[in-house]
């Protein structure tokens, strides 16, 4: 085989190389499951009641979507204490693009001050597993 021939040759099994090599990189991605994962986006993390007297019960509503490309389902809502109340969608799988929310009450009666409290959404959304929720007030008595 003359030199330029064997130039030819040697670059033609170097261009098959690269392009297996990056045919694998690209399917390896495609196969993924992290690349079509289920996300779950709130409107807001944070709600405000600002500042009320104390007796009534509060409600509030945490609004969420399924912005990734795979189903997200609810495995778990949890209040930080006794005094919040949650209640979750029925609905526990969202499509992507489907949305749902989180309501949620709160018992003033007893209590003073700022409160802040807390609540952990668990889903299958791979970087987020665990959403923590906060809500405060500030409760006077008079």
């Amino acid at each position: 085989m003359n030199t330029k021939t064997g130039k030819i040759a040697f670059l033609l099994i170097g261009l098959v190389m690269v392009a297996a090599f990056l045919a694998f990189l690209v399917k390896k991605n495609l196969n993924d499951p992290r690349n079509f994962a289920p996300v779950i986006t709130f409107t807001s993390d944070k709600f405000d009641f600002g500042t009320v007297k104390q007796g009534p019960t509060l409600e509030g509503i945490f609004e969420f979507k399924n912005t990734g490309q795979s189903t997200l389902v609810i495995k778990n809502v949890a209040p930080s204490c006794g005094c919040t109340g949650v209640i979750a969608d029925e609905k526990k799988e969202f499509q992507p693009g489907e949305s749902g929310n989180v309501k949620f009450t709160f018992k003033t009666e007893g209590r003073t001050g700022v409160n802040e409290k807390t609540i952990n959404v668990e889903s299958n959304d791979p970087k987020t597993p665990t959403k923590t929720l906060k809500f405060t007030t500030n409760i006077t008595t008079e």
